[in-house]
């Protein structure tokens, strides 16, 4: 059994998720419709292109949009050059590992 506070809880979780579907189907719907507009715009650009090439002209290149450069304004700061001396740190020493010889196994 589940208690009343938990129920209320699972009904207003359900309807949360019923919003939460139905926005996500309107942004989909419209985000194919987008995607249909410009390959309608593209398709009749296409149209037009082919119409000048069947008639025998030349297709012009379009101009690419040039947008300005804001220029910077160029701010000089003088920066101090940091020496850093390299100090060499005491190599460690390694022990060595004793190294123990095996003693052959007796055969009987």
């Amino acid at each position: 059994m589940v208690s009343s506070i938990r129920q209320t809880e699972i009904d207003e979780l359900k309807a949360q998720k019923k919003i939460d579907r139905a926005k996500e189907v309107a942004d989909y719907a419209e985000a194919e419709a987008q995607l249909a507009a410009r390959k309608k715009a593209s398709d009749d650009r296409i149209a037009k292109k082919m119409a000048i090439i069947e008639a025998g002209g030349v297709v012009p290149n379009p101009k690419p949009v040039v947008q300005p450069v804001k220029k910077q304004e160029v701010i000089e700061e003088k920066i101090e050059e940091k020496v850093e001396e390299k100090v060499e740190e005491p190599k460690k020493k390694v022990a060595k590992k004793k190294v123990t010889k095996k003693k052959a196994a007796k055969k009987k």
